[in-house]
């Protein structure tokens, strides 16, 4: 899953909306460059209760998307898109919100594709990015080497599309689809015994 925080927002309501940070224009633009295809985007909110901000934050969001006419487009109440993200997550793309929504479902996500382990993530600026496990440091069990580090390589891959190599990517997500295919190099979160450093070391033999 993607990462980003939309920020900025002004809530002036004599304010017109050109005024507003459209930086979801940007990572519309980003996300069609990177994958080829415009997709889909929901929007998440609380709009029902928080009119003043979130409702602002959708009114942009639906200003911008207007502006891309094969995109698909749909709102969610932040309740239900929770309730869909574990029920039809096939159903979802690209989840657009602010940074409090996209900190829960992130992790609720996460969970949701066999935990914390497994999510790689992206964080988009105007200019820089940067990738990382979607997980926090972990100290209850550092220097112990057994951490699962798919979310790490995974976040490498995701970087490496984002520079422009896409072929590598494939190649570094297909060597770590490959190790959980084979189930003999799993971590303990996954059911398995191995280190970190035997999941790394059967990666790089998979890439050949």
């Amino acid at each position: 899953m993607h990462g980003t925080q939309a920020s900025g927002f002004r809530l002036d309501h004599g304010q017109h909306l050109a005024h507003a940070d459209h930086r979801p224009q940007g990572i519309l633009d980003q996300l069609g460059r990177a994958r080829g295809h415009a997709g889909k985007v929901s929007c998440v909110t609380k709009s029902n209760l928080l009119r003043r901000s979130d409702g602002f934050f959708r009114e942009v969001v639906e200003s911008v998307v207007a502006q891309y006419r094969d995109l698909a487009y749909e709102h969610f109440q932040a309740d239900d898109a929770s309730r869909r993200l574990v029920r039809f997550p096939q159903s979802l793309d690209v989840l657009l919100c602010m940074n409090l929504y996209g900190d829960i479902l992130s992790d609720l996500a996460a969970e949701a594709a066999g935990g914390l382990g497994m999510a790689p993530s992206g964080c988009f600026g105007d200019r820089w990015a940067y990738f990382e496990s979607i997980h926090g440091s972990a100290p209850d069990i550092a220097g112990q080497g057994i951490a699962n580090p798919t979310a790490t390589i995974l976040s490498a891959a995701m970087m490496l599309e984002h520079m422009g190599l896409a072929s590598e990517a494939q190649r570094l997500e297909a060597a770590v689809a490959c190790v959980y295919r084979a189930g003999k190099h799993l971590t303990r979160d996954q059911g398995g015994t191995a280190t970190a450093s035997e999941f790394c070391k059967a990666t790089l033999e998979a890439l050949g």
